[in-house]
Formats: structure tokens, sequence, C-alpha cells
């Protein structure tokens, strides 16, 4: 006797262990307060450069560039508690200009 069935998505279903989630929203946690600080830091940036705040926008350059920053699956994208990344437009419009001085020997 031969038998054939057909599976169709609906009759599937993912589960995940508590600890597999809080594992999941940790880290989407940390991700999303560091894009807070990136922010954050962004409008500190252009406020500095608008005001011609040489001090205070080196400050928060360095600290925009030592943000650490997280490279998540894209299944963890679609998480509900996913926040999004900075939009190119948001760093651009942040003016962020890096001079490198000359190495002196």
């Amino acid at each position: 006797m031969n038998h054939t069935s057909t599976v169709n998505v609906g009759d599937t279903s993912l589960t995940r262990s508590a600890e597999y989630q809080l594992e999941i929203d940790t880290i989407l946690a940390i991700d999303s307060e560091n894009k807070r600080w990136e922010r954050i830091y962004l409008d500190e940036i252009l406020a500095a450069s608008r005001n011609n705040d040489q001090a205070a926008y080196k400050f928060y350059v360095i600290e925009f560039i030592k943000l650490p920053r997280m490279r998540l699956a894209d299944w963890m994208k679609d998480e509900p508690n996913y926040t999004p990344e900075l939009s190119s437009q948001e760093v651009l419009d942040a003016n962020i200009r890096v001079i490198v001085s000359p190495v002196t020997k």
C-alpha cells in the first residue's frame, strides 16, 4: 500500500523554549539600546556642528564610532521587538567629518 501525504505550511508550527526566547529578547534589547545611543550621538553631533563647537563635535563623533554594532541574523529582524538600523540619510544628515592628521615621526 502506497501512502502519499501533502504537508502544508499551515500544518507546521515553530516553538521556542522560554530560555531561547529570553536570549533573543536580550540580544534585541542590547541592540536597541545601542541604536538609541547612535541616534542620541547623531543629534549631539549635528547640534555641535551647527554651533561650531569643535570639542563637543569631536567628543560625540568618537563616542558614535566606539558604539558596538551587532550583526543580527535576518530572521531576527522579523522579531516584534527589533529596532531598525539607522538609515544612511540619518547618518548623512549629521554631517560627520573625520579628519585624519598626518602622522609625525
